[in-house]
């Protein structure tokens, strides 16, 4: 807050709000604001992160959270500034959940801590084609049901979901935005394929793993490997739980609050 009354001392003294000045910003996810009170309130700035999450990329979920999601782009890459956004909608979502944990950030990655009752680690970590979102369970006394855990991940896919739509509405060069939710194929993974680039069985790099899409009611088949069984990944069915028939809902309510908080501010 001392950088932001130097910055734009000037515009002060021409009367201009400060808090006028900030809601803009937020609204365009420049900053994104995270309140544990009313009296504890903090900005961060994603697109200005410069350290890497080494870390992050090792964390792997236990046998009772969901496998890893990977959001991927049809047009092969991660469009440009698409991550940092999500970073900001992000905060703003963890914040507005009731989390008084504050996100720990990197340049291409996040983990926050959401829940109460049932507490997660959500991560998110951008490559080059994909964004990868991993929940997982913080250890608790209290035994966590599948159901539980299983709504978690359908409230996190709802939001990353409403978040590119949202993301593909407001700015201009993301309209037309395409994607997949994907698993790592299995049929890969547990085989004998050999990727080109590495020489490496079952290679796990960014730009050999071969990611599969994930529908209701459709089994995960792969062209690469020739399998006598359908294999599935051990908690993707998590993802693809009953309330996601509920996302158009949660776009048009998302919409409908971003205008609501839009007009507000401009009044």
């Amino acid at each position: 807050m001392e950088l932001v009354d130097h910055v734009f001392s000037k515009l002060f003294l021409q009367g201009v709000v400060k808090d006028d000045i900030l809601h803009m910003m937020e609204r365009f996810g420049l900053v994104a604001k995270f309140s544990t009170s009313s009296s504890d309130v903090k900005y961060f700035v994603p697109a200005q992160l410069k350290a890497s999450p080494d870390d992050l990329s090792a964390v792997q979920p236990s046998p009772s959270d969901p496998c890893p999601l990977y959001v991927h782009f049809v047009v092969g890459f991660v469009p440009h500034g698409l991550f940092t956004q999500l970073v900001s909608r992000s905060i703003r979502w963890c914040s507005m959940k009731g989390s008084m944990q504050y996100p720990k950030l990197y340049q291409n990655g996040a983990r926050f801590v959401i829940g109460k009752q049932i507490i997660h680690h959500l991560i998110l970590i951008c490559k080059k084609r994909f964004i990868k979102v991993v929940l997982k369970q913080i250890t608790h006394s209290q035994q966590v049901s599948e159901d539980d855990s299983t709504e978690v991940a359908a409230q996190v896919r709802e939001f990353v979901e409403g978040c590119l739509h949202g993301l593909s509405q407001d700015l201009p060069y993301l309209r037309g935005l395409q994607y997949q939710l994907c698993v790592a194929c299995p049929y890969c993974q547990q085989g004998n394929h050999e990727c080109t680039n590495h020489r490496q069985i079952a290679c796990s790099h960014e730009d050999c793993l071969h990611l599969l899409e994930i529908k209701q009611g459709e089994p995960l088949i792969c062209i690469e490997n020739v399998c006598d069984k359908v294999l599935t990944v051990h908690g993707q069915e998590k993802w693809l739980s009953h309330r996601a028939s509920q996302v158009p809902h949660i776009i048009i309510i998302y919409m409908l609050c971003t205008v609501y908080v839009f007009i507000s501010k401009c009044c």
